[in-house]
């Protein structure tokens, strides 16, 4: 009987390397930025703010050692329309100026590293609820803080609240530069520079709370800066529903301009009622609610036709 040879050490097959784990991605680059983007920030706001403060103690007469006189002054400067404006376009111009160097200093391609991609396709009835479910929960989160008491503390929205008030040229201003310029500057280093980083290393619900968080550290108000994490959490998460910025930038630039829009031609929210304020938060959290469930995996129509692309950074 003829016995079957044993394979030579030749014919062995190695066994195949197991794949190298792929290399998590580097952050340190987007807190950099975000720390570049908050120094030019403060270093233009105290340059501004003493541009000011100069030519209102040469217009009044005050006196720096008057220092009650001096206090008074700088709490009319928090409700300067022009100061706001500045500070505005400042915020805005920056955050689109890092977002696009950002990107170009990327190896990936800009749009790719931005988030710029069409990603997946929604119906026009779901952008009309993703711009609802925006402004219900930043009306909700107003009249919140109007109800608690603590709208008192903030200065920079009712700076913008004043600003919308001023002359026809100021406002147009703001509108541009707070809904056009802010709206997409905002969003690309945001939501498309930072997070887009933050969410391949960290995940998607870690990386969309962090962005959100700098986002709302970036306002630097003990009111506006919590109610720009809640809503930078939502338009992260249109981003990374869509798998691109460009929703959260139309939303962006659409929710800015309602309110610029209503704080200037409709009753301000110190003069609404308890009663009102309480259906407000009422009736926009249910709307908020409502227009997340339409636009979530397999919410409504919407969910059949959403597809998550995250693209690699």
């Amino acid at each position: 009987m003829d016995s079957q040879s044993e394979p030579s050490a030749s014919q062995v097959t190695p066994p195949l390397p197991s794949p190298a784990a792929p290399e998590r991605p580097r952050v340190w680059t987007v807190f950099l930025a975000f720390g570049l983007m908050l120094v030019a920030l403060l270093v233009g706001g105290s340059i501004f703010a003493g541009i000011a403060m100069a030519m209102e103690m040469a217009r009044t007469g005050v006196k720096s050692p008057d220092a009650a006189a001096l206090a008074a002054m700088m709490e009319q400067l928090k409700l300067l329309p022009w100061l706001h404006v500045a500070g505005v376009m400042l915020s805005s111009l920056t955050g689109l100026g890092v977002a696009l160097l950002g990107g170009r200093l990327s190896p990936r391609p800009l749009r790719e590293r931005l988030r710029l991609e069409p990603g997946a396709s929604l119906p026009v009835w779901a952008w009309g609820a993703a711009v609802v479910g925006c402004f219900a929960l930043g009306q909700a989160m107003e009249s919140l803080t109007v109800l608690t008491g603590v709208w008192d503390w903030t200065s920079s929205l009712k700076g913008l609240q004043v600003t919308s008030q001023a002359s026809l040229g100021t406002f147009a201003l703001l509108m541009f530069f707070g809904t056009l310029v802010a709206g997409t500057g905002e969003e690309l280093f945001f939501r498309g520079y930072v997070q887009t980083r933050l969410v391949e290393r960290w995940g998607p619900k870690a990386g969309i709370v962090g962005a959100a968080t700098l986002f709302g550290v970036m306002h630097m108000d003990p009111i506006h800066s919590p109610v720009a994490l809640g809503l930078g959490v939502y338009l992260g998460w249109l981003a990374e529903r869509t798998g691109s910025v460009r929703l959260s930038v139309v939303v962006h630039i659409l929710n800015n301009a309602t309110s610029f829009l209503l704080t200037r031609f409709a009753s301000s929210a110190t003069e609404l009622s308890t009663s009102m304020h309480v259906a407000l938060l009422v009736v926009c959290t249910l709307l908020t609610v409502g227009a997340v469930a339409v636009l979530r995996p397999g919410g409504g129509r919407a969910g059949t036709r959403l597809e998550h692309s995250h693209p690699s950074v």
